[in-house]
């Protein structure tokens, strides 16, 4: 778990390391902060084939730190650069569409992302639209 107070957002981005939690993911994780109700980890995508998911218990918050995707959250598909912000309610089939270059992201997720069950259902393992 996470305990420092204070980030500064480009240092961890240099210095970003997988979170072993999620290596096997689509979408690598380095978490930044753990509390009791929330948590907040950052992630770079590149040339990602397919990274649409749902969380059932969380609610996300992305902030787009850098570069520019598609990113979709359910029926709807936008164009989404650095400093956009996109609120994903939980249950709600989301991820982004990266066509080239880097795309650099802060996700907050409510509540704590607890790395020790399965938080996170994957496309590519063949879950049901809805």
């Amino acid at each position: 778990m996470a305990t420092n107070r204070f980030v500064h957002l480009e240092d961890a981005l240099r210095s970003l390391s997988t979170d072993p939690a999620t290596a096997r993911d689509p979408i690598k994780r380095m978490f930044l902060f753990d509390g009791e109700h929330v948590s907040a980890n950052l992630n770079v995508l590149e040339d990602i084939e397919d990274a649409i998911h749902i969380q059932p218990r969380h609610d996300e918050l992305v902030l787009i730190l850098e570069g520019e995707c598609g990113f979709r959250v359910g029926e709807e598909t936008r164009r989404v650069k650095a400093g956009d912000l996109i609120f994903i309610p939980r249950d709600t089939i989301h991820g982004p569409i990266v066509d080239s270059g880097r795309v650099a992201v802060l996700s907050i997720f409510a509540p704590w992302f607890d790395r020790s069950r399965q938080n996170i259902l994957w496309s590519r393992d063949g879950f049901a639209e809805r």
